[in-house]
């Protein structure tokens, strides 16, 4: 950099330490060279004898304590970005381009540049302190004086700096208002609108992303429209709202392949996977070298149900280039789905290419797990813990295989160790569930009770859970208590309240069921199913069948079209004797849901009215549709019983 000379010509070994560093992301780098910073510090500033005009304090104001402190935070928050060459095979392809957009040489110089003036002192003390910060790996401060710097001096060579100090550490925000920066200043450079067209990929604002693409573009720029193109694929709606702005750049440099395979990807997203597959082949027939498009030409034939095609066309491809990891993890998902045996066999293959990609060991973990090779999928798990990589989908599998090895105690471990994500709730739920089985019901408590305070928003759904582990285990007093306790502490919730009121019903705690459900009925007195479960439940009481029967009358005002409530009325109809009207009501039920509690019913009512052969008719069907029923076999047990009682009665 032009401005920074003396100093540069001073300690040029530090300095070309740390852009070696910055352009191929080895942080190592940064240790070598230190020893010259003294005397650089001195020939910097009595070489700077043409100073501009100083900055007033006034002028600087707040707005530089908040780009410090913007700049600081966000560096201290990230780590720098991880080579993207051999570690990232197993990332999408498209990503690439935007990594790197920025990163390489610049191909002109700035008019900034051009017309250089001598920064005043205290600026190029502070950027000489950023150069020395960077030498000894303090990236925030290097960060953080590049970032003020390049507002203050407007120098697009400074915010260049600050934009790929900025993008090596991977803070976002910074690296965003750098290249905004860096391309305001330099609008001829195709270098600043890489940038700028990549940080702004990232940032979501694709309008803006693609603004600066076609100006990288009639720059000679290599924009990296693909990683553009990636962002917009999986929205539908905004696939289909940027097509158009992406077919205009595809006719206006037909001969681009990037420009050509975005277009491709937008054409995939919205359907017209023909056409992608066509520009494809074009872009492989004036560009063989490109492995994009066979890899996006994979696609295209898989959307289009021609799966056998893309799979010669894979192996052809792995066979050409063994080494190329983006073919051959395309290859190992499609054999997937084909050949489970053979996509271990790729995936492995893939694993020795890359032994510490934790994608690549997942992937061919869970294939040993699915076929049962518990013996394989566990040391690449652990290798995921050593590596500290997928670590709560790697708990959750090995506990997964410790339950199914009969090691319990192990599982619940690794159950434990599984935070928030896909896998958590399963985790809860199978780690309790070993607990119960295991009889440690005060181990399940406090897991339970640690994920209440854990998730303070979420500790209704943690009861529910607690109580439905319980109830299934056999602990229905433990059930009810608990969620007594609960309602005090959340006496707003209804859930719980539900859920206490069923666990009264299963215990024959008729008056906390009751209680239950008056108490949700004065909250909401006009719902049908509360008022079908209280009336249900009381027809089971010679005494309060006419109570039943107002409850289950105004519930099916409500719902009138709902088969349960329609059982529950003929029912109430059959309790009171009148079995012509339960017959209507339960066979109108039975005809809206085919359940078995309702062919028990209705087998009852016509069995009441002297229809023996065409109730006996009804169970059989009940018992075909639901082979495991306990009412059908106690209704047709207890009436056959009464009617041999009758028959001795009779005879006697």
């Amino acid at each position: 950099m032009q401005l920074l000379l003396p100093f540069l010509l001073a300690c040029r070994q530090p300095h070309k330490a740390l852009e070696t560093a910055l352009a191929y992301s080895q942080p190592a780098n940064l240790r070598r060279h230190l020893r010259g910073a003294a005397m650089a510090s001195s020939l910097a500033i009595l070489c700077a004898c043409a100073q501009q005009p100083q900055v007033a304090n006034e002028e600087q104001g707040d707005w530089r304590d908040q780009w410090e402190t913007e700049a600081v935070s966000e560096a201290g928050t990230q780590t720098p970005a991880q080579d993207s060459g051999e570690d990232g095979a197993s990332e999408p392809a498209e990503t690439s381009a935007t990594a790197d957009a920025s990163d390489q040489p610049d191909t002109a110089a700035t008019t900034a540049d051009a017309k250089a003036k001598p920064f005043p002192i205290e600026t190029l003390y502070t950027l000489l302190v950023a150069e020395i910060a960077g030498n000894r790996e303090q990236y925030d401060l290097a960060l953080a004086n590049y970032y003020f710097q390049a507002e203050r001096t407007k120098d697009a060579g400074v915010a260049a700096r600050a934009t790929r100090i900025a993008r090596y550490l991977n803070a976002r925000r910074a690296a965003l208002r750098s290249a905004q920066l860096w391309v305001k200043l330099a609008p001829d450079s195709a270098d600043a609108q890489l940038a700028a067209t990549a940080e702004l990929t990232l940032a979501g604002k694709l309008d803006e992303a693609l603004h600066h693409a076609e100006l990288a573009l009639a720059l000679g720029g290599n924009a990296p429209l693909q990683s553009v193109a990636a962002t917009a694929v999986d929205n539908e709606e905004l696939a289909a709202k940027v097509l158009p702005e992406f077919e205009r750049l595809h006719l206006k440099y037909p001969g681009n392949s990037e420009v050509s395979l975005a277009y491709a990807m937008l054409l995939r997203a919205n359907k017209r996977s023909q056409e992608a597959l066509k520009i494809t082949r074009q872009v492989q027939e004036r560009d063989p070298s490109n492995l994009d498009a066979p890899l996006l030409e994979s696609h295209a034939l898989i959307d289009m149900g021609r799966e056998n095609e893309a799979r010669r066309l894979l192996e052809n491809l792995v066979e050409l280039y063994p080494k190329e990891s983006r073919l051959r993890l395309q290859y190992a998902r499609l054999l997937i789905r084909q050949d489970l045996d053979l996509a271990q066999q790729q995936f492995a293959e893939l694993v020795k290419q890359r032994p510490n990609d934790g994608n690549l060991i997942l992937s061919l973990a869970l294939i040993h797990y699915e076929t049962k090779q518990f013996d394989k999928a566990a040391p690449l798990l652990n290798k995921l813990l050593k590596l500290e990589d997928h670590e709560s989908i790697a708990h959750f599998y090995l506990g997964g295989i410790a339950e199914q090895t009969d090691n319990p105690q192990q599982a619940v471990i690794h159950y434990r160790l599984v935070r928030p994500g896909s896998d958590y709730v399963q985790a809860i739920t199978r780690g309790t569930s070993l607990l119960a089985k295991l009889g440690e019901t005060e181990e399940v408590h406090k897991w339970f009770s640690e994920l209440r305070q854990r998730h303070s928003t979420q500790q209704e759904q943690f009861y529910l859970m607690q109580t439905d582990l319980l109830t299934k285990n056999g602990y229905l007093e433990e059930a009810q208590t608990l969620l007594a306790d609960a309602i005090k502490e959340n006496e707003d919730s209804n859930r719980l309240i539900y859920a206490h009121a069923m666990a009264s019903e299963q215990l024959g705690d008729v008056e906390n069921f009751e209680q239950g459900l008056r108490k949700l009925l004065s909250r909401d007195p006009d719902n049908a199913n509360l008022l079908n479960t209280l009336g249900y439940k009381l027809l089971s009481y010679d005494d309060r069948v006419e109570e039943a029967m107002v409850l289950i009358s105004k519930a099916i005002e409500l719902s009138p079209d709902d088969p349960a409530i329609i059982d529950s009325m003929g029912w109430a109809h059959y309790r009171l004797g009148n079995y012509t009207e339960a017959v209507t009501y339960l066979q109108k039920a039975l005809s809206l849901l085919q359940d078995h509690e309702i062919a028990a019913h209705l087998g009852e009512a016509l069995w009441a009215l002297g229809e023996h052969q065409q109730a006996m008719q009804v169970w059989e069907q009940g018992l075909q549709q639901n082979p495991e029923s306990k009412l059908i076999p106690e209704a047709m047990q207890r009436l056959q019983d009464q009617q041999r009682l009758e028959q001795h009665v009779t005879e006697s």
